[in-house]
């Protein structure tokens, strides 16, 4: 799906028959009104489960090229770019996890992909999918997040130390751009999204894997800060755990933070396994 998102072209206008289109369409590649703006949602493959995928912060959904096709052949994928990314309209308000993934319901009904859902988020889409769970639990059978930010991987990097390197630079800069929805495309109210997300403290029995890089690298970075940024996040990867008693943690050796391009096979194993889990 490398191409899938980003090669929607100008011309395809949002459908007057969204709302009864759906699993007998071979292909859904188009902008659907949602709250009186376009979110491009794309779906491929037949299944009885919808294998949803959530990308991450600022990404349109270029990422899944390496596991979508696979995941197709069994399942019904569906893939989509939030507002303020790639083809979607400018988000309409600011936006949190929760308005993210009640604008993502929102979508997936006016298509007419109803569920049951197995959710993959990748990395701030982690928490956008931990949201979605709890908040349709009755249509979500499994979880599987990718390299998914902490609750506290804003707040961890808005305490790095400004020492000058270009890197501590770039890291506060992203603090101040994700903790002003004046000041990103997507309009995210990071300390809003992350303080509401961070209060969700189960989602019962959900079968889950939380699959996440074995280490991050911050080249430049004093490396007691890299060493600080290092456990935050592996706490993260354990309090997402913590969520399900049927959560599992998979650590990934050799890897950057896109573990679904660098080991695809990793991906799409973990989507199968809770697949067959959704099927029984």
């Amino acid at each position: 799906m490398a191409a899938s998102l980003a090669t929607c072209v100008a011309g395809i206008a949002p459908s007057a028959s969204a709302a009864t289109a759906g699993r007998d369409e071979p292909l859904i590649d188009r902008r659907v009104v949602v709250h009186g703006a376009r979110l491009h949602v794309r779906c491929v493959g037949q299944g009885a489960t919808t294998v949803v995928l959530i990308a991450g912060f600022s990404d349109g959904g270029q990422n899944w090229g390496a596991i979508e096709p696979t995941i197709a052949k069994t399942a019904r994928v569906c893939s989509y770019a939030r507002f303020g990314d790639g083809t979607s309209d400018v988000p309409p308000r600011a936006q949190t996890f929760a308005t993210q993934a009640g604008d993502l319901r929102t979508l997936l009904r006016a298509v007419n992909e109803r569920g049951p859902y197995v959710v993959v988020g990748h990395s701030y889409g982690g928490a956008e999918a931990v949201t979605f769970a709890s908040l349709f639990t009755k249509q979500v059978r499994g979880l599987l997040l990718i390299d998914a930010s902490p609750v506290t991987w804003l707040s961890a990097l808005c305490a790095v130390t400004d020492d000058g390197s270009e890197a501590a630079r770039s890291l506060l800069e992203n603090c101040a751009r994700q903790s002003d929805p004046a000041h990103n495309l997507e309009h995210l109210d990071g300390p809003a999204a992350f303080a509401a997300v961070a209060r969700i403290d189960t989602l019962g029995r959900l079968p889950m894997r939380v699959t996440t890089a074995s280490s991050h690298e911050f080249t430049g970075l004093d490396p007691a800060e890299a060493t600080r940024l290092n456990d935050v996040w592996n706490a993260g990867q354990d309090h997402w755990t913590s969520l399900s008693s049927a959560a599992r943690l998979v650590s990934v050796d050799n890897t950057s933070h896109y573990i679904q391009s660098d080991q695809p096979e990793i991906i799409i194993a973990q989507v199968q396994q809770l697949l067959a889990v959704a099927a029984r």
